[in-house]
């Protein structure tokens, strides 16, 4: 057995003192920072000194009692992320609310003579070239043909990111060696970091150019900013892709291998199988990225606001929900700027959805992997 080490009566002092210490640190650090958050939003003017007074507790709690000043830190970093994208998801839908309350589904329905609406249905609707679909003069407010856009856009991105990305993931994974692979995977991940304005202005430059002259088109094209907003969403698919056939037990593609399966075989019929959800989730992810790029599709495609004829007609151009926004808010009256909040509530939800449908198919691969159902 052993014995019970006494505790001095000086060591309990120091323990005690300690703890009051610490509480007097965090609490100081907590007040400051609420104070700084109070004088923001209603003395904004006073802001600078209570927030030099905030760093300055902090740094000497930090230098004192840092464990404690951590955790602090650390779950107010966590309530703050929380707070400002709640805050930004409740501005957006109140934001948003009064068109809901004026327009309605109008904003989902096709305008005709008389002041009529009706739905969109591709398959045996034919369009009426006349409709005015978007002049807030008149208040025509619909969103339809943006919508359209964005749904060709999205599509002419991930025939591009889809296979491209895959087979650079494949690549990365299972065929470079160790020292190509730690070149290659930064050099692609490089790729997310060029503004999108960057990509818009070389997308039109030069795919324009050359759309024109072999094609016989007479400008900017649904096809121009699929293929670049497609490059864009490379990134993403490598790299998660990548991560998702990591992932894959080594002893799978081993066994194959044992068994007289070419590297071709192995990858076409292990790998990507049983990598198959993270490749679904990168694919998704890249597809969000595509569905909310904003500034390469207003450099690329004019801010046309009528359906493409035919529907189909990858070389026409209208404004996406993305390039709208970015186009119209500048001039835009209380009620338009209203409606184009709710082009930003559609986008909010299509990529968080998104995002969720993404994560539960990386969970689902995980739970797969470790043999859980």
């Amino acid at each position: 057995m052993t014995e019970d080490i006494p505790t001095t009566e000086s060591e309990t002092v120091s323990s005690g003192e300690r703890v009051d210490g610490s509480t007097l640190a965090v609490g100081t650090i907590a007040t400051t920072l609420v104070a700084t958050i109070l004088v923001f939003l209603f003395r904004p003017a006073l802001a600078l000194p209570i927030l030099l007074a905030f760093v300055f507790v902090t740094v000497v709690g930090w230098m004192t009692y840092q464990a404690e000043v951590a955790r602090l830190l650390t779950l107010v970093a966590t309530i703050l992320t929380v707070l400002t994208v709640a805050f930004i998801t409740f501005f957006l839908f109140m934001s948003a609310f009064p068109a809901f309350l004026e327009h309605g589904l109008g904003l989902l329905l096709i305008p005709e003579q008389g002041g009529a609406v009706r739905w969109f249905f591709w398959l045996d609707t034919v369009l009426p070239s006349d409709s005015t679909y978007w002049n807030p003069l008149s208040g025509a407010y619909s969103l339809i043909p943006m919508i359209w856009a964005t749904v060709v856009v999205t599509i002419i991105a991930g025939a591009v990111a889809g296979p491209l990305g895959l087979f650079g993931a494949l690549f990365i994974a299972e065929v470079a060696s160790d020292r190509m692979r730690e070149l290659i995977k930064p050099g692609v991940e490089i790729l997310a970091g060029i503004p999108s304005i960057v990509y818009g202005f070389i997308g039109f430059q030069v795919l324009n150019g050359f759309i024109q002259t072999n094609f016989l088109d007479d400008g900017a094209s649904f096809l121009i900013a699929g293929i670049v907003v497609g490059v864009m969403a490379l990134p993403t698919v490598v790299s998660v892709g990548e991560d998702a056939l990591s992932s894959v037990p080594q002893s799978m593609g081993d066994g194959s291998v044992a068994m007289g399966a070419t590297e071709w075989q192995t990858m076409k019929s292990i790998s990507i199988p049983a990598a198959f959800s993270g490749i679904s989730a990168a694919v998704i992810l890249g597809l969000g990225r595509a569905i909310g790029e904003t500034m390469a599709v207003a450099a690329i495609m004019a801010s046309g606001t009528q359906f493409a004829d035919p529907l189909f007609d990858i070389f026409d151009a209208n404004a996406t929900l993305t390039s709208l926004i970015a186009t119209q808010y500048g001039s835009a009256s209380e009620s338009t700027v209203d409606v184009l909040f709710v082009a930003g509530v559609m986008l909010f939800v299509i990529v968080a959805g998104m995002s969720i449908v993404s994560q539960y198919i990386e969970r689902r691969m995980q739970r797969k992997l470790k043999g859980q159902q």
